[in-house]
């Protein structure tokens, strides 16, 4: 069992999450590796060489969203598992499989919980776990992660709110666009497109029940797109989305397939788990089972 430690992830929250994750694991005497890192490439290569000397091992990651998606490539098509526990702004991987956000009890599902396989996006060839966001959200995530704030807020504990901070900062100067979108071969175009968003999970965005509906291991991508409205009415759309409602909006149109393209007027980068993954035009396509994971037991 590796632990693979992003010291910086949360502004340093990282690094002292591991402590006390250290000390849990000495108290009980459990065998461990660990390794603390400062970059994603220093990750990378750490798990890339531990996975080749232990083909089934157990990668237990303490960071964000963006040090999980940057270890996917070394996983995927391996017999090893990854655990999680969240140490990042946005946490939206454990949010979407309702892993535990206080350390000892994630710490307590990579010992004690089940193995499960789950889905992956592949997004012109690149694998991401959570979601893509293309349009309004990719351009929210771009300007989050070249803030200053961000760290601030994680040191406030209200990482999440970064992204509510970066929504409104970009309302004004983002311009929507015509779309062409294809679900499994079926094509629809929409005027004015803000954001297409497509997920293997619920969570985007810090928290954003974006899909409400979608779940990672049913093979299928769950799509939110919206179009033809006002700057004010894609703010009011917000406080609607933590309750579901914004599926209900004549604005909001929710599409769901194993295939989907996307071919836009203008050109617009994608995000994936947060990270810059592609841009348009985006062939996005559901990956089932390509990730063990390990999560919470389940009740029947």
């Amino acid at each position: 069992m590796l632990f693979v430690v992003n010291r910086n992830a949360g502004n340093g929250r990282g690094i002292w999450i591991w402590r006390s994750v250290e000390d849990c694991l000495r108290r009980f005497d459990i065998p461990y590796d660990s390794s603390i890192t400062r970059t994603a490439e220093e990750a990378e290569e750490t798990v890339r060489q531990y996975v080749e000397r232990n083909p089934g091992a157990l990668i237990v990651v303490i960071g964000g969203d963006g040090t999980i998606h940057r270890l996917l490539p070394l996983l995927v098509g391996t017999e090893a598992t990854l655990g999680i526990i969240p140490a990042g702004s946005g946490n939206d991987t454990a949010r979407g499989f309702s892993l535990p956000t206080d350390p000892l009890e994630a710490l307590h599902t990579i010992l004690h919980g089940q193995r499960s396989i789950v889905d992956l996006i592949d997004a012109n060839g690149q694998w991401t776990l959570t979601a893509l966001a293309t349009g309004f959200d990719a351009d929210v995530a771009q300007y989050v992660n070249a803030s200053r704030y961000k760290r601030w807020f994680n040191r406030l504990g209200i990482g999440s709110l970064a992204y509510v901070y970066g929504m409104l900062r970009t309302l004004f100067r983002f311009q929507p666009a015509d779309a062409d979108i294809v679900v499994d071969g079926e094509a629809r175009s929409f005027k004015g497109v803000w954001l297409a968003a497509i997920t293997n999970v619920p969570y985007y965005g810090g928290g954003i029940p974006i899909c409400p509906d979608a779940e990672a291991e049913d093979g299928i991508l769950d799509v939110c797109v919206v179009h033809g409205c006002s700057r004010w009415a894609l703010l009011r759309l917000f406080p609607t989305v933590y309750s579901g409602r914004h599926q209900t909006l004549p604005y909001v149109t929710m599409l769901r397939g194993r295939q989907i393209g996307i071919r836009s007027t203008v050109r617009r980068w994608t995000y994936g788990d947060g990270e810059c993954v592609s841009a348009t035009p985006l062939h996005a396509a559901a990956a089932p089972g390509k990730l063990q994971m390990m999560i919470p037991q389940r009740t029947r």
